[in-house]
């Protein structure tokens, strides 16, 4: 695989993988969807500004796409050094327990909620699929109009276009893993 080609093919797994169109990349980023489809397919290397405006409308940089990637690289990430992201107006703590790995099809995080701090109601949809496993306490997972209890070591499985919400709603701390398709960046 050329240069180009393999700039391309990255361009290409990485708006999949954020469940953009070539349309919407076209819209975000004022690049013709012809234009962005040939330099995927490898028919033509972008300009350094079609390439930074490709990458801005994504969400990344340029050097994402163009720095040499080692595809079989291995993520460790000692739990001191977890990247961390709080939400105090409902207690949760979001932990990332993978990074590094190029272009990630999905996300591991560790979520910790506080007890007696309910989210807002407001519930998220987005594509993909989202994976809990509670290892710590009681959680609520609402999907659409169904309330699910999972206890430490329970499960669910769910695509994410269905309107849903978390809650913890025992009385101490509840932590879950949570994987999600496409990737959650913290």
């Amino acid at each position: 695989m050329n240069g180009k080609d393999e700039i391309g093919a990255r361009i290409k797994r990485f708006r999949l993988s954020k469940g953009l169109t070539l349309k919407d990349i076209e819209v975000k980023a004022k690049v013709s969807a012809t234009h962005v489809s040939e330099i995927e397919r490898g028919m033509t290397s972008p300009t350094v500004g079609a390439l930074a405006k490709i990458a801005e409308a994504m969400g990344t940089d340029v050097a994402y796409f163009v720095e040499k990637q080692n595809a079989s690289k291995v993520s460790v990430v000692n739990k001191a050094r977890r990247k961390r992201m709080q939400f105090k107006d409902w207690g949760a703590t979001y932990c990332s327990l993978a990074k590094d790995v190029p272009m990630p099809r999905i996300s591991f995080l560790e979520v910790e909620l506080e007890p007696g701090i309910k989210r807002p109601e407001e519930t998220s949809t987005h594509d993909g699929e989202e994976f809990a496993m509670v290892t710590k306490g009681v959680m609520e997972i609402i999907i659409g109009d169904q309330k699910f209890i999972l206890k430490e070591g329970d499960s669910i499985h769910y695509k994410a276009a269905k309107p849903h919400a978390m809650r913890n709603i025992g009385d101490a701390k509840c932590r879950a893993i949570w994987v999600t398709l496409p990737p959650y960046s913290l």
